[in-house]
This record gives C-alpha cells, sequence and structure tokens, in this order.
C-alpha cells in the first residue's frame, strides 16, 4: 500500500490551497492541519466498507479484494459499475457539471488511498480520464488513518457518518443499504460502535435506528428462511418490501418478552410474517397496500388473542414453502418468483388462511366497537343516575321547566328503545 502523506512530504501532490473544516470534532486531526490535494486517480480506490457499495459487492456472492487500478483494475471497475447502477442520472449530472466548471467539492480520502467520501465523484473522474486521455485528479482532503487500526476505523465511521447522511445533508441512502450499514457497523460479527455513538453522528434518532435494525435483522432471518445467500439483499430491493419488514420488526419486539415461551410464539409469528410477504411477492402486493397489509396483520392478528390460532393453523404450509425454496437454492428475486410460482397450491393455501382470520378478525373488531358503544352510553346514563339526575356540577335551578320536560320525554324513549333491543338481542341467544 502507498502512503499518500509521504508522497504529499516528498512533493509529489500538490496541494490546491483550500483549507477545509472538520464537520465534527475528531480526534488526532484538526482543521488546521488538514489540506486539500490533487491525488491522481491511480493512487485511489473505492471504500469496501461504504454502506452501498457493501451491499452491492455482496451481490457478486466472491470476495471483492481492494485495489489499485495499477494492481487489480477490476476491483475499481466493479464498484463503478455498482455505483453507475444505483444512480445513473445523478451520475451523469455529476459527470457534466465537473467537465463544464471542475471539480467544486473535494473528496475525503485516507493515507492509503481508500475513498471514504465522494465516490461519485471519483467515479466521475475516472470517466473523464478514460474518454480524454488526460490525467485527472481528484481533489480531497487527505487523513493520516487507516482501515488496519481498529480505532481509527471508529474515527473514520463517525466521519463518514457526518459527512454523507447528517451534517452535510448528502443524497439519502438507499433505506436497505442503510439498514445493513446500521446492523453491521451496531452489531452483527465485528461492531465497532454503539446504536447511541452511530446516532450521535449520523443525526438520527435512537427509535429511528432501533427501527431500521430490527428491519435489517429480520430481512437476514428472512433470507436464511428461504435459504437464499445471507448477503442476497437485492431480493428485498426488487421485490419492495422493506417497509413490510421495518413494519414487523417493531411489532414483534413490542409484542412479546424475552422468556423462553415468548419468544417461541415470536419465531412462529415472524415466520406467519415471511409467508405474508411471500404471498404478496406472488400475487403481486407493492407499496402502501402491501405495508398495509402487514400492518393490519399485526393489528387485527399479532396483537389479537387469535396470533396462536393463525400460528397453528399456517405453521406446516409456511414450513412447506420454507423447504420448497431452499431446495430450489434460489439466488435473486428473478429465481425466487419463479419458484413461488411453482408453489401456486402452497401459496394459495396461505392466502385462503389468511384472508379467512382477517376477516374474522375485522368483523370482530366491529362487534367489539359496537358493544363499546353501547356500554359507554349505559356508564353514562349510571353516572347520571348516581349524581340524581345530574351530571357534573350541573344544578336543578339551572334547567328550565321545557328542558326538564325535553329529559323526561328522552328518558321515556331511552327506556322503551332498552326494552325492544333486551327483547331483541334477547332472542338472538342460541
Amino acid at each position: 500500500m502507498i502512503s499518500l502523506i509521504k508522497l504529499a512530504q516528498e512533493g509529489k501532490i500538490e496541494t490546491t490551497g483550500a483549507k477545509p473544516k472538520l464537520p465534527i470534532k475528531v480526534d488526532g486531526v484538526s482543521s488546521e492541519t488538514l489540506d486539500v490535494y490533487k491525488i491522481p486517480l491511480k493512487y485511489l480506490y473505492y471504500n469496501d466498507q461504504n454502506g452501498r457499495i457493501t451491499t452491492g459487492i455482496a451481490e457478486y456472492g466472491e470476495e471483492v479484494h481492494p485495489a489499485y487500478d495499477n494492481e487489480n483494475p477490476e476491483y475499481n471497475e466493479t464498484i463503478a459499475k455498482i455505483i453507475e447502477n444505483g444512480s445513473a442520472s445523478d451520475l451523469k449530472r455529476t459527470q457534466k457539471s465537473i467537465e463544464e466548471s471542475g471539480q467544486q467539492v473535494y473528496g475525503w480520502v485516507l493515507d492509503d488511498g481508500r475513498v471514504i467520501d465522494g465516490n461519485r465523484r471519483f467515479t466521475a473522474l475516472r470517466n473523464i480520464q478514460k474518454k480524454t486521455g488526460q490525467t485527472i485528479y481528484f481533489e480531497a482532503v487527505l487523513l493520516p488513518f487507516s482501515y488496519k487500526n481498529n480505532s481509527e476505523r471508529v474515527k473514520i465511521k463517525q466521519l463518514e457518518l457526518a459527512l454523507q447522511m447528517g451534517i452535510e445533508e448528502r443524497e439519502s441512502y438507499d433505506p436497505v443499504d442503510l439498514a445493513i450499514d446500521i446492523y453491521q457497523t451496531t452489531g452483527g460479527k465485528n461492531p465497532i460502535m454503539t446504536l447511541a455513538d452511530y446516532g450521535k453522528n449520523s443525526g438520527m434518532s435512537k427509535a429511528k435506528l432501533h427501527e431500521y435494525y430490527l428491519g435489517a435483522m429480520y430481512v437476514k432471518k428472512f433470507l436464511e428462511f428461504i435459504g437464499a445467500p445471507e448477503t442476497s439483499y437485492n431480493i428485498v430491493k426488487e421485490s419492495k418490501t422493506w417497509t413490510q419488514f421495518q413494519v414487523m420488526g417493531k411489532v414483534l419486539n413490542n409484542e412479546f418478552g424475552d422468556d423462553d415461551e415468548a419468544q417461541v410464539k415470536k419465531n412462529e409469528t415472524m415466520q406467519s410474517y415471511f409467508g405474508i410477504i411471500l404471498h404478496q411477492m406472488h400475487v403481486g402486493v407493492t407499496g402502501n397496500t402491501a405495508r398495509n397489509q402487514v400492518r393490519d396483520f399485526g393489528k387485527y392478528i399479532v396483537k389479537s388473542s387469535g396470533n396462536n390460532d393463525f400460528n397453528d393453523e399456517v405453521i406446516d404450509v409456511v414450513d412447506d414453502l420454507s423447504y420448497a425454496i431452499q431446495d430450489a437454492h434460489v439466488k435473486n428475486y428473478t429465481e425466487l418468483s419463479k419458484e413461488l410460482s411453482n408453489e401456486n397450491d402452497l401459496i394459495k393455501e396461505f392466502g385462503e388462511s389468511y384472508d379467512a382470520h382477517m376477516r374474522a378478525a375485522k368483523n370482530g373488531e366491529s362487534v367489539d366497537k359496537f358493544i363499546k358503544s353501547v356500554k359507554d352510553i349505559v356508564k353514562e346514563i349510571r353516572t347520571i343516575n348516581d349524581n340524581n339526575g345530574l351530571t357534573g356540577s350541573l344544578r336543578y335551578n339551572e334547567v328550565s321547566n321545557s328542558q326538564l320536560k325535553e329529559l323526561q320525554s328522552y328518558m321515556r324513549d331511552l327506556s322503551l328503545i332498552s326494552k325492544e333491543l333486551f327483547e331483541k338481542y334477547g332472542s338472538e341467544v342460541r
């Protein structure tokens, strides 16, 4: 690995004269000691630890090792394609702007040439260099950090979050990329900061971070459930099911305790949610409709006494569906859709159970609302009776004779209607 700082000290990389300002306080560096340099592109490579890039690399299903163009040009080319596929129109605008006016916003680069901020600008500059054949430079702040040092990785992430998501309000992450980045940074196999730390540096609330973390966790469990590679996040992106995982994460987290029995029920309910998402994928329910269906499932089934009955009814078909998809070894959304078509009978059976339980639950809610309205009326009348025909601070001298006669008429009507209703419902009791 090269050292850009050493090259700068040797006079092989020149400064632009610009003096950058750190967006946050970072131990070990200050704005007074930093400069913006004109760095030849041959000394630079993409950051494979960036949230967007990480999920993009994952789709290739192979290990990708960072490298300079003169070592292995395929690395930067692979990442460039990921960035272009993710935002082709934005990349074109950036490239056109740079061609016409030059690079207006500097990037941020580590000592070994890892680009931690400015991936689209770096990509645009690489395209311009290929197009013109000229030597092109990336104007960037040079940071004395390395990913080899765990303590410095934390500082790098803090700065990356501040630049990309917080203070400078850069383009928003794809929600799946953001969720996976939060999960891997604060949990996963090698966490480097807490959710609170992530929130402090990104400007996101703790509640929102927790929501994304739970969503990512259930995305990973879903990929395991269908036997897809653990990094096949594009299945969720292409099926547009991210919001369903957000909703189910919140409900499962709020409705179940930590004891063993609760965890068993939670796992069974999680699989029922997966059945609903697979059913939605198959029948083509997307967007707000899909999200609302999952919300209604939480409201009418999961939070009700009927949750166990529903789980018991669908557990076999959900298991059969899971095993069938796992046996197909799906790797992407196209393959998953094909396998769901092959398992149409299982999907249909699940859908019939789901529809029947939802109808019954919603009808039950209507009845409950009706009973509650009658109960509220009875409670109000009883309160008036307990107060000798008055309510609140009302006094008899405040009621006129005409109002008393009007009240008498309503009370008489109430008595007659109550008697009729009692006889009507009494005859319905079986």
